[in-house]
């Protein structure tokens, strides 16, 4: 009898430890708690004070931290950005264009070496050295091309008469038009569009189902730059107005977040392709993304800007397996500024509202005063 009291009350003791563990949040959920309070509170403070109109999205691994939404989409008709609208990306939008590239190069129809004028050829023949590892790094040489910003058949028009720079692989020139061969080059060896190609081979098996290139479904986002210190209508995001490849998708932070586990892993490129894609090859460039030291990490990110106030961060801290992603739809100046590796210099610039925030709240995550 006293044997199977004792039993019981093991038992008992046992059961109620077990429930006070699992009742009991651990340290680390407390301090995400804590975090997340304090951001949100840092993403309020700066709608209030700074104007900030986007959204923003911080998550380690797969659990979200922040997901929050400021400002509006539409001001003239009073709707509110909330975490689900869909921004466009602009330049961000490259990297995407480089997983393409490594994709059809595992598919065995492309190589990095091969020149342009492979899949090009009516480009000049000053281009027959520019390899698409030099597209890809920024490194081909080639004159950025105003025509960048026209319709995509114009754009091919203009950029026919181009010469070189520099000898490829030999400097460093940050080019939209690069990045828009390079995507011509998809359209090309993989006999599709190039926005039907990422939506099939990325968005599709990723479900991001919130993606894709070209005019956003349905879109109610208004771009807002600054006239005169003030605030005036912008226009509907239209993709049109920037080549391929270099911009041109749309995406929301969940879709950005499932974008970034990816990069993690080998769903869409052979380690070999990810690994050659994350490699820096000069200016803190690799293929589609940069890289920069930061709070005594590794942060490989990219951003992306218009003319007409749209803009986004993409921050991911690979070996704390941290996503920052960012977007607005508003020209906000502050009086903040913010400091990166960029093109091998360390580079101070003024940071608008999003940028301000984003800094403040990736400096509460890493313990430094925000």
């Amino acid at each position: 009898m006293l044997l199977r009291s004792a039993v019981w009350i093991g038992l008992i003791s046992a059961a109620l430890v077990a429930a006070s563990t699992v009742a009991a949040p651990d340290d680390q959920t407390r301090k995400d708690e804590a975090f997340s309070r304090a951001a949100s509170a840092i993403v309020d403070r700066v709608e209030r004070e700074d104007g900030f109109s986007g959204v923003i999205l911080v998550a380690r691994g797969d659990k979200v931290l922040l997901r929050k939404a400021a400002g509006f989409a539409d001001r003239e008709r009073q709707i509110r950005n909330t975490p689900e609208t869909k921004f466009p990306l602009e330049s961000v939008t490259k990297q995407f264009t480089a997983t393409a590239i490594m994709m059809v190069v595992d598919d065995g129809k492309i190589s990095l070496d091969d020149s342009i004028l492979k899949y090009y050829p009516e480009g000049p023949t000053a281009w027959r050295d520019v390899k698409i590892r030099h597209l890809l790094t920024h490194s081909s040489g080639i004159e950025e091309q105003p025509g960048t910003f026209l319709p995509r058949g114009d754009f091919f028009r203009a950029v026919q008469s181009d010469g070189l720079r520099f000898k490829p692989g030999g400097g460093f020139r940050y080019s939209n038009t690069g990045y828009a061969l390079l995507a011509e080059v998809v359209k090309r060896v993989s006999g599709t569009s190039y926005g039907d190609f990422l939506a099939k081979r990325i968005f599709g098996p990723l479900q991001m189902c919130n993606t894709g290139f070209g005019e956003i479904p349905n879109n109610i986002v208004k771009g807002y730059v600054r006239v005169d210190g003030e605030l005036r209508t912008g226009r509907v995001q239209r993709p049109d107005i920037l080549a391929a490849g270099a911009g041109g998708i749309y995406s929301t932070v969940d879709d950005m977040l499932l974008w970034s586990l990816a990069q993690g892993g080998d769903r869409l490129l052979s380690s070999q392709s990810r690994a050659a894609m994350f490699t820096d090859y000069g200016f803190d460039y690799g293929f589609g993304v940069r890289f920069s030291p930061k709070f005594g990490r590794k942060l490989i990110w990219h951003t992306g800007n218009s003319p007409d106030g749209f803009a986004s961060i993409f921050d991911r801290f690979p070996d704390d397996e941290l996503t920052v992603v960012a977007m607005t739809n508003a020209e906000s100046p502050t009086h903040s500024k913010a400091t990166l590796l960029i093109e091998g210099k360390v580079q101070t610039f003024p940071a608008n509202a999003m940028r301000k925030a984003v800094e403040q709240v990736e400096r509460l995550y890493f313990g430094r005063e925000p």
